[in-house]
Formats: C-alpha cells, structure tokens, sequence
C-alpha cells in the first residue's frame, strides 16, 4: 500500500490545476525540481528563440521563428501558471519570474493578467 503524503497530495493537485500538463519528467520529483525544470524549459526555449536570426528571407526562416515562438510561449505558461507546494517553489518560481521580461513587462506581454499571474504563486485548490 502506498502512502500519500500531503506533500504529494498537494502536487498532484498542483500538477492538476495547470491548464497544460507537466511532462512526463516531472512524475516523482519534488516540488522544487519541478519548479526547477519549469525555469531550465523557460531558458532553454528563451535562449533559442533569442539566436534566431532577425532577418527572414524565406518561409523556412518564418517557420522557424513561429516554432520558437510557440516553444518560448508554452514554457511561459507551464511555469506561470504551476502552483508551487512548497515555500522553496515559491521563492525559486518568483525570483525567476520577477527578473524576467516575459513575465513583469506588462506593456510588451499581453499573454496573462496580473491576477493571473499573482494566482501562480498561491497554493493549489484541494477538493
């Protein structure tokens, strides 16, 4: 018989809550490693949306940059709107967020409501 701590009671209800699914890496960590791989995704999808080259010459290029784009966009959200079950998620999530433009420049980013972006930090509903 297993044990279900509240600790992974509250994760699964974390992980349930996301309009997008965790990946299937994410089975068995704890909430800071998942808070963790969320940011590693940002960066890594980040990062190769910044090397695209700035000038299109052709469908091929604009295909690329739509897919990076699309990347970037979907890391965004798995992270913005995980819940964090632990104090440690909560800090490692919000000091990422707080340095990153796609998430504080309100003015450029048009993806989430600041209520929305506020409820990723709050615990997740327990039925």
């Amino acid at each position: 018989m297993t044990r279900i701590t509240r600790r992974r009671l509250l994760g699964g209800a974390a992980a349930a809550s996301l309009s997008v699914p965790l990946p299937e890496a994410a089975a068995g960590m704890d909430d800071l490693a998942i808070v963790q791989m969320l940011i590693d995704a940002h960066r890594a999808a980040i990062a190769r949306w910044s090397n695209l080259p700035e000038t299109w010459s052709d469908q091929a290029a604009v295909a690329m940059w739509e897919k990076a784009s699309c990347e970037k966009n979907k890391a965004a959200e798995m992270l913005c709107f995980y819940r964090p079950t632990s104090l440690e998620g909560v800090h490692a999530k919000a000091e990422y967020m707080f340095g990153c433009a796609d998430f504080v420049d309100q003015e450029a980013n048009d993806d989430w409501t600041r209520a929305e972006l506020i409820s990723g930090f709050l615990p997740p509903a327990v039925e």
